[in-house]
Order: structure tokens, then sequence, then C-alpha cells
């Protein structure tokens, strides 16, 4: 069968993968991908081969597009060993977005891992569902379970510091290989003393990055006396920060009085706001509290049983506010 490459969603691919068709619907996308490159390397003795065996179709799940489910089709190659002192007599193109045997690329497993770090598994599911991922609470699970903590025994940069398993009960200590930042090794509690066995069998070590937990620099200091120990970037900004605050409160005045873009040396005189009417507005109005009139000049009555405008009363507050009058 001849493919014909097309230039929908190509963006999703590197220059080795090429996309000949798609198809969508209303909640689904399906996007079937091919390999350019007709050679593969034994992954056991490393000998380039292009002696095709077979092919086959591989589905995978991969992050969603306008939120809908997206599916890869990718059309694999089997090829044949060469070399006649290998075991391996036939092997599998391998794909660089995804592992043998997975059925999500790995762009979708890191982001269905970022979202569950900070719901629950079944929350997660839920969220992602709405997104276009479809997974269960148990997938999630399963994915935990496969992280591996890979410790490096040649590592000579790291980072140390406290996270919360369960924030202000349950604590553990991190460590980062500085190069390529992944975890390496997440130990119990905070203290000094699991640390310092971890040290023990890691004397590579030159140069360590850490919070200011005086645990940590005494462990360290104990196993490896001339490793260089620094203040990891949060807590030089958390330093600088303060000692910023320490100046401001030193050198600047409490108040500072601006008007017009200029700093007053005092504070300023406070301008009423409000505009004193004018004296015809004020002539305009009446406090004799004479009864409103009709079109015809007649006196319009209404019922008033609170209140007897005519009473001693109002017509003695009517006086005030004339008297009172500026």
């Amino acid at each position: 069968m001849k493919y014909k490459e097309t230039t929908d969603y190509s963006f999703l691919l590197d220059g080795n993968y090429y996309v000949y068709d798609h198809k969508e619907d209303m909640e689904t996308l399906h996007i079937f991908i091919k390999s350019r490159q007709n050679k593969c390397r034994c992954p056991k003795c490393g000998m380039e081969s292009r002696k095709l065996h077979a092919t086959y179709k591989r589905t995978l799940q991969d992050t969603p597009i306008r939120c809908k489910q997206t599916f890869l089709h990718a059309n694999v190659y089997k090829y044949e060993c060469l070399n006649p002192g290998c075991d391996c007599r036939v092997f599998t193109e391998e794909l660089p977005f995804a592992k043998a045997s997975q059925v999500r690329t790995d762009a979708l497993n890191t982001l269905v891992l970022g979202v569950s770090m900070f719901l629950s598994n079944e929350g997660a599911s839920k969220v992602l569902g709405l997104l276009g991922i479809q997974i269960s609470n148990d997938t999630i699970q399963r994915l935990y379970d496969r992280i591996e903590f890979i410790d490096n025994p040649d590592v000579e940069e790291v980072g140390i510091d406290d996270v919360a398993i369960r924030k202000g009960q349950t604590y553990a200590t991190a460590i980062y290989d500085l190069k390529d930042h992944h975890l390496i090794a997440l130990l119990d509690g905070r203290e000094g003393e699991p640390l310092k066995n971890w040290l023990e069998r890691h004397k590579k070590i030159r140069l360590v990055a850490r919070d200011r937990a005086s645990a940590y620099a005494a462990a360290i200091s104990a196993v490896l006396p001339d490793c260089v120990q620094v203040a990891d970037r949060f807590h030089l900004l958390q330093n600088l920060l303060e000692h910023l605050k320490d100046i401001f409160k030193e050198e600047l005045p409490a108040k500072i009085f601006i008007r017009d873009g200029n700093v007053l040396d005092q504070e300023p005189e406070k301008v009423p706001q409000i505009k004193k009417p004018d004296d015809a507005f004020l002539d305009s109005l009446h406090y004799d509290n004479t009864p409103p009139r009709n079109p015809d000049n007649t006196e319009m009555t209404y019922d008033n049983k609170k209140h007897d405008l005519s009473s001693e009363q109002y017509r003695a507050q009517a006086r005030s506010r004339k008297k009172n009058r500026p």
C-alpha cells in the first residue's frame, strides 16, 4: 500500500514520522502516522538492519486536541537481525514517543501524572475526562506504582529539600540530581540520620544545594566535610527579600505623600471634593413646608396620617433651616 503524506497535524511529529490520514467526529480524533525510515538497529547487538520481517499497527491514546479524545495509529515495522551471532532474530521498531506495549504516549502519561498530583485519583479521572482523556482511577494508580527512583552512586551535584507527604504530619527528604533535575532518592523523615546513611554510599558528591535546615547541614559536614554547601534558589530569594525589607524599613518613612507625580516633604492640605452649591440654587429651594399645587393653582391634597406639616414642630424646623442657611 502506498501512503501519501499530508500536512494535517504534522506539527505533532518530528521529521522521522509523517501523517498520511486522519478521521474526526464529535468526540474523537484519529491520526494515522508512518515512519519515514526503513531501517532500524537491533536493540541487542546494535547492528543496523533494512530487512523487513512484517508490519503491524499500534494504537496509542495521545494528548487531546480541542478536548477530543485523540488516538495515534502508527504503522510499525518488524526487522530481522542480520547478525548471525545475535540471539535476537526479529525485533520491533521503537517509537520515540511511547515505550513497548504502552497504550498511551509518554506525553499523555506526563499530563495524567501532572494533574493527579494535585487531586485524588478519582477526581483526576473526572477532570481528565472533561479534557478528552479517558482513564480510570485504577490506571492512574498503576502509573504511580511504576514510577522508580533511579539512584546514581556516581552523582556529584545534588539538591536536598524536605517535602510533605501529609501536610503537618508526615515529611520526607527529597534528593535531586542537579544535572538533569530528576528525583534520585526519597528518604523517610527530615532528620539528619537517614541522610547520613545515604551520603555514606555517595562519597563523590562535591556540591549540595539545600534548604537552611541545621540537620541537613550537620549531616553533610559530618560525612562530606569538603563538600560545598549552598542555599537553593528559593531560600536565596527569600533571604534577599528579607534583607530588602530591612533596608526599606530603615531608609524609607512610614508614610510617603505623592501629588501630581512629585514626592512631598510633608502631608498636603486636604482639599474638599464636594462643591458647595451657589446661592441662587439655595434660594430656589423652599423650606416653609408649603403644600404643593396642581397645574390649575389649586392646593394638592394628599393623605398624610403620620406627619402634621402645620404643627409647631415642623414650623420650628423650617425657621431653623432658614436661619442657619449660609
